[in-house]
């Protein structure tokens, strides 16, 4: 979770809301204990300075195995304050993510993402067996931004393959664009695991997917969802 002011979309929501201070960062994975337990991050991000982009954050809990919920009408106008139809559809990219079980916190996973599909925001947390109502029930928080593509050149894609425990995708970066990160899903293939490693880790001409247990070998489906973005240059 980035720190910063998002616009909440989710006041009524029994969950808090993040209070990170702005220029922080806060990284957390955790399992039922996690006293004492150390791990490691790397972080990597992108800072734009975009006329008429706005940052929000959604949240809900009691969600089984997989949560779709519809964004407001007004985030998808074009992004501009007062837009309307006529104006070309923004891009919605990722600031930050938590995802949470509620009541049993001790789960091995089998299915986890953050994606948007049209105007709907998707969420996955689940074991290898889904029981709604009971233990599997889980919370999440999502924080974006809405970025309006008038005077950008944006361009967009899905990668997805199969890997064990981990895979180096070659995806260079355009001359003067940064990169962001619209979405990512992960599930393993069959079952559950323990999880050591989860990510998607950026660099200049590529990234890296990560998804694996203390063993570093199992079959796991991966979507990483992304966007280029730069200011247009007229000649």
């Amino acid at each position: 979770m980035a720190g910063g002011k998002a616009d909440d979309l989710t006041p009524n929501v029994n969950t808090q809301p993040t209070d990170i201070p702005d220029g922080r960062l806060q990284v957390r994975l955790q399992d039922g204990d996690p006293s004492g337990e150390e791990f490691g991050y790397n972080i990597s991000h992108s800072l734009m300075q975009i006329p008429g982009a706005r940052r929000y954050q959604i949240r809900d809990v009691g969600c089984a195995g997989a949560c779709r919920r519809e964004l407001p009408a007004e985030l998808m106008d074009g992004g501009l304050p007062g837009g309307g139809g006529a104006l070309p559809r923004p891009l919605i990219a990722l600031v930050g993510f938590k995802l949470f079980f509620i009541a049993n916190r001790e789960h091995e996973l089998d299915r986890v993402g953050v994606w948007f599909t049209g105007k709907e925001l998707n969420v996955a947390l689940r074991d290898e067996s889904v029981r709604p109502g009971l233990t599997d029930t889980f919370g999440y928080l999502v924080d974006f931004v809405v970025i309006p593509t008038v005077g950008l050149n944006v361009s967009t894609g899905i990668e997805r393959g199969t890997a064990n425990g981990l895979e180096r995708v070659p995806l260079p970066t355009p001359s003067r664009a940064d990169f962001l990160l619209t979405g990512w899903a992960f599930n393993f293939q069959p079952g559950d695991r323990e999880i050591l490693d989860i990510g998607v880790i950026r660099s200049a001409d590529a990234f890296t997917v990560f998804y694996a247990d203390n063993g570093g070998a199992e079959a796991f489906d991966w979507r990483v969802e992304w966007a280029h973005v730069a200011p247009r240059v007229f000649a």
